[in-house]
């Protein structure tokens, strides 16, 4: 193939996207919708910006758990959810799930601090998924 300047400024038009497609093809080649599973769960947070500075740091402390498919596993496991869909799940009833599960960790101290807050490990894991 000849490369001329319309196919090179083409491609140079793509790149910045590549990261984005990459990303978002990859729940639909497993086939287990979780891409789906993660963005339902962002959905859950009130402030993303704050979570995702609270995330960052998490994610810092704890490299093991520095993907969005180990996280959303995570925190799904933690609320007891089926794998599978979290999306078929309503909003209110995954609020009210999870503010079980923190109260639950708050009680039994399984908490983390993260740039001088204190968090519910599954708390600090959904704000790491809000990358």
């Amino acid at each position: 193939m000849r490369k001329t300047r319309r196919v090179v400024l083409a491609c140079l038009a793509c790149t910045p996207g590549l990261p984005l497609m990459l990303r978002a093809g990859s729940g639909f080649a497993t086939g287990d919708g979780g891409e789906l599973d993660a963005a339902m769960l962002r959905s859950l947070v009130a402030d993303p910006r704050r979570a995702r500075l609270l995330g960052y740091r998490y994610r810092a402390q704890f490299p093991a758990e520095d993907h969005p498919d180990v996280l959303t596993d995570l925190i799904r496991s933690s609320l007891g959810l089926p794998d599978g869909r979290v999306a078929a799940i309503t909003r209110a009833s995954l609020l009210s799930v999870l503010d079980a599960r923190v109260r639950s960790e708050f009680g039994v101290g399984n908490i983390v601090g993260v740039d001088g807050w204190l968090l519910a490990r599954t708390e600090a894991r959904l704000c790491a998924l809000c990358e």
